[in-house]
């Protein structure tokens, strides 16, 4: 759920990153549905999804060791680390202002993997999905697949859920790089990997995304439809959604 505070004369919003990369990355109605506390049945899809990440972080706790990182070589640029899957969380804080309003978006998740080799630091996210051949050929993710890895490349990380400013930590690096991984969800393995190293484009594209959401959220601008009916009839939020075409 999207929650907006404001707080002497700055409009906080907070957001998990899911929320704002699927209304960016799918239908930006889902931001004020959101705000009013419009809260979605889950599909039988994100159900076997969330399964089968919770089997995946299970068999790797089971199946593989890793060494505890340590400060010192989060520290060490030169220092392959790779962090247990599903344990470590982001923020990302962005401020805004707008001609009326000062914004500060919060966004928070949690990264499905996280690692540093050769001086790249790697997020990497897996979708488990009934039909991973429907991806064969696309050539890049969906929108709101690739909103969520920028968001967490860029994020602040923590190895605590409710993270207080001193729990936060610092990766060092020579570039980042984003991993989205296709996997089929009967076997868990990747069927097709989308990999980037961040340029300035897709960081333009994670800032003005941003923007767009902050300003929707505290009313300045309004949502803009995409105009697609099969979007609205594959939409978790159609039953209750009065834009819906």
């Amino acid at each position: 759920m999207i929650k907006i505070n404001k707080i002497n004369d700055i409009m906080f919003v907070n957001a998990a990153v899911t929320d704002f990369a699927d209304s960016l990355g799918y239908c930006e109605y889902k931001i004020p549905l959101s705000i009013q506390g419009v809260k979605p049945k889950p599909s039988q899809a994100l159900i076997q999804g969330t399964k089968a990440h919770h089997e995946k972080e299970q068999y790797e706790a089971e199946h593989v060791e890793l060494e505890p990182v340590t400060i010192t070589e989060i520290k060490d640029e030169k220092k392959d680390i790779e962090f247990a899957r599903e344990n470590i969380y982001s923020t990302l804080t962005v401020p805004f202002e707008f001609p009326t309003e000062n914004v500060v978006v919060s966004l928070s998740g949690r990264i499905d993997k996280i690692m540093r080799v050769d001086g790249t630091l790697i997020v990497q996210d897996d979708k488990f999905v009934a039909r991973p051949q429907t991806y064969d050929s696309k050539t890049q993710p969906y929108p709101g697949q690739l909103l969520q890895v920028l968001t967490y490349l860029n994020s602040n990380f923590s190895s605590k859920r409710k993270a207080s400013p001193d729990d936060y930590f610092d990766m060092p690096h020579t570039q980042k790089q984003w991993e989205l991984r296709i996997c089929d969800r009967k076997t868990k393995e990747p069927h097709k990997t989308f990999s980037e190293v961040q340029d300035s484009f897709s960081l333009h594209y994670l800032h003005t995304s941003l923007e767009t959401f902050a300003s929707i959220a505290v009313n300045i601008s309004e949502p803009e439809h995409h105009n697609n009916k099969r979007k609205c009839d594959a939409c978790n939020l159609k039953s209750v959604c009065g834009f819906r075409i």
